[in-house]
């Protein structure tokens, strides 16, 4: 048996992060579903595992789990250096660990299981940081700052957590930097991917599109900071940023568009992943401004649903395939659970308006989730654990 160091596993950033990331989000789904068919609102609301713990541990231990997943893969790929050595690699997947467990053990109240969160997330911005700032990549500027929020957002929520006033802005805020990576990511990804893979010429969208994509989230997350400050001004700043982005995303996605897309269901799932947080960013926008459209619950599950279940399900399966040397395709065994998430993602962001946020159907679609994350685990996971397929020795970089 080689040397744990030689492990396939720890070879690069994406393997142990997405293989930890199906594994705890098809448990905190699965668990949530339970906590609402056995206590309903009780439970969810003053339980062990209650509101703050699901909200959490989606956004900083599955959110966080996927991001460093891709962007430490990424900066990888476009330095040549090394994201993690072996032992490194244990170390932020360990703390990162010991946050789930400890939430899991003793709940939402006490702040250590915090101080676990906050330094796995600091680890992952020193990591990315690194390999940007030595290569002198100022392009890639927006992930360090996207890091950095997270971390800072992971802050606020501890600081908040005994607070109500933590549900209106500040326990969702964290999704906005992963908004920010994922869209400025899929702006640079979609293009070639659909090149490739329909035989079509790319379909770039130039310069500030991508300023929008990526810069648009990151300052909607700044001046949703500062709205204690001038509550009656800045929400109609944060609403217009919120529309500027849905608007010039919506720009992209037609751009981008071709009939052949539907042939592929890795990219019409970052099509529709993207489609889905567009929404939640329009959606926002209509809150923002004062319309009656059903709060903050809707435009919150879409940007979590649309990142962290339709484009995590299509870009998860092609980083996994591509770098362990397998074909690029959604593999059939797959396919039917496609309809389980998209029936999952449409129900949940029914809910709010229609039948409402009744335990029962808020149970199905988390145990629906729970399902979809099972179904990934089964087939990606021997992948990350694997050697590659190809034979190919493992890209470890300098």
């Amino acid at each position: 048996m080689s040397e744990w160091r030689e492990w396939p596993l720890l070879s690069i950033g994406f393997r142990p992060w997405f293989l930890l990331m199906l594994g705890f989000a098809t448990l905190a789904m699965a668990l949530w579903a339970g906590v609402w068919v056995v206590g309903g609102w009780d439970a969810a609301v003053n339980g062990h595992l209650d509101w703050r713990w699901h909200a959490h541990e989606m956004i900083f231990g599955v959110g966080v789990a996927l991001v460093a997943g891709f962007v430490t893969t990424a900066a990888q790929n476009w330095t040549g250096r090394r994201a993690w050595r072996p032992g490194g690699l244990l170390v932020g997947l360990g703390v990162w660990l010991a946050a789930r467990l400890a939430f899991l053990l003793v709940g939402s109240n006490p702040l250590w299981p915090y101080l676990l969160s906050i330094a796995a997330e600091l680890g992952i911005l020193f990591v990315v940081a690194r390999l940007i700032l030595l290569s002198r990549q100022w392009h890639n500027l927006l992930f360090v700052v996207a890091l950095a929020g997270i971390a800072l957002a992971d802050v606020l929520f501890a600081l908040q957590r005994h607070d109500s006033g933590l549900a209106s802005i500040h326990g969702w805020m964290g999704l906005l930097p992963i908004v920010a990576m994922l869209l400025f990511i899929a702006q640079r990804v979609v293009p070639p991917f659909s090149a490739n893979r329909l035989g079509i010429p790319p379909r770039r969208t130039g310069r500030y599109v991508a300023v929008v994509l990526g810069g648009g989230p990151m300052l909607l997350f700044v001046v949703l900071l500062a709205v204690p400050v001038l509550p009656g001004v800045l929400p109609l700043v944060a609403a217009a940023i919120a529309a500027l982005v849905a608007v010039t995303g919506g720009y992209a996605l037609a751009r981008w568009w071709h009939r052949k897309v539907l042939t592929e269901p890795m990219l019409w799932l970052l099509f529709l992943g993207v489609s889905v947080v567009l929404a939640g960013l329009a959606w926002t926008a209509a809150v923002l401004a004062g319309l009656s459209v059903g709060g903050l619950d809707g435009p919150v599950h879409a940007f979590g649903l649309g990142m962290l279940a339709v484009m995590a399900t299509g870009m998860m399966t092609r980083v996994s395939a591509g770098h362990t040397g397998r074909p690029i395709h959604l593999p059939k065994w797959l396919r039917p659970v496609l309809v389980l998430l998209l029936a999952v993602v449409t129900s949940r962001l029914l809910l709010p308006i229609w039948p409402g946020l009744e335990p029962f159907w808020l149970a199905t679609t988390a145990g629906g989730l729970a399902l979809v994350y099972l179904a990934l685990l089964l087939v990606i996971g021997p992948w990350l654990v694997a050697e590659r397929a190809d034979a190919r020795p493992v890209n470890r970089s300098r």
